[in-house]
């Protein structure tokens, strides 16, 4: 399964809801996942997904709230991962408008509605949980060890920016942006995945998140401060390299006893550690010499040496 899976699984078992958090939850799910149908000259619903936890929470919502006669229908996919997909259906019955009216999804007179309720807008909890309904209904979570990354795809504008609203009075900014025919809402920091998390109760799964994100920030430390030593340590063995061809240069053209004995010295020492940095090379001193010491002493060769590469073109 997907960590989105995980996440709605965890999600669709929580229990012990109010009752106007349950309407506030099946609100959400109804507007994203649900269409309406005319059979008889009669309303009629539809609820479709593709995952078999949601589809019971929306049954059982269904039942709790209104005690509706439902059915589920389980079909699979023609095409692409031909993965099971659920229809819950409600057909012609007594309080199917209420139902709609209640949820904030039409007005009296039948007309769409593409605002959240004010009920629920009003209501911390019911906040909670209409963006619960919103992430079963339309949400998916990358694994926190690919990417992070929250999105959710809304149909039309007027709602998706109700949507934004709703992310906003919990200090989340979401990201919206239009996609084709959709738009696209969604999250890349981690912390407020976090918070999402957080706010639909999905515990288990934040704390899933929580554990490779911070197994992942020590990796990238500690990959980072491998780089920084390989980097250090590629600096030293060229800069060491080119000392070594420029003390070769004047011993083969001009000799080692033509230098100073400190030169002189700092040369030999060079060559029996080619390795060592400047700071090795000081405490090798008797007495010791400080790095800058030991890199003005090289300074002078490669000065030397530059000179002697300079009247040889001559």
């Amino acid at each position: 399964m997907s960590f989105t899976d995980d996440v709605k699984n965890e999600v669709a078992r929580k229990e012990d809801l109010d009752s106007c958090c349950q309407l506030a939850e099946l609100a959400a799910l109804i507007k994203l996942d649900g269409s309406l149908e005319i059979v008889r000259h009669k309303l009629a619903l539809k609820l479709v997904s593709q995952n078999a936890s949601v589809a019971r929470r929306v049954y059982k919502l269904l039942k709790e709230q209104f005690n509706f006669f439902t059915e589920i229908v389980v079909r699979k996919k023609m095409y692409l991962d031909k993965k099971n997909y659920y229809i819950i259906k409600v057909p012609p019955q007594e309080g199917v408008k209420k139902l709609l009216v209640n949820c904030g999804l039409i007005e009296e007179g039948y007309q769409i509605n593409y605002k959240i309720k004010d009920e629920f807008m009003n209501n911390k909890c019911c906040q909670k949980a209409y963006l619960r309904g919103l992430f079963l209904a339309a949400g998916s979570i990358s694994h926190p060890e690919s990417e992070y990354h929250l999105e959710m795809s809304i149909s039309y504008q007027e709602y998706a920016r109700e949507v934004v609203k709703l992310f906003n009075n919990f200090e989340i900014d979401i990201k919206f942006r239009n996609k084709q025919d959709n738009y696209l809402l969604y999250l890349k920091k981690s912390d407020d995945i976090v918070k999402v998390l957080n706010i639909i109760g999905a515990y288990s799964s934040l704390f899933q998140f929580e554990n490779t994100r911070v197994y992942k920030g020590i990796r990238n430390n500690v990959n980072r401060l491998v780089n920084c030593e390989t980097a250090n340590l590629n600096k030293t063995v060229s800069a060491a390299q080119r000392q070594l061809d420029d003390i070769e240069l004047i011993e083969n053209l001009k000799g080692l006893d033509k230098l100073s004995p400190s030169l002189k010295e700092i040369a030999h020492l060079r060559r029996e550690n080619p390795y060592a940095s400047l700071k090795e090379l000081g405490e090798l001193l008797t007495p010791p010499l400080s790095k800058s010491g030991i890199n003005n002493r090289l300074r002078r060769i490669k000065k030397m040496a530059d000179k002697i590469r300079k009247s040889s073109k001559k």
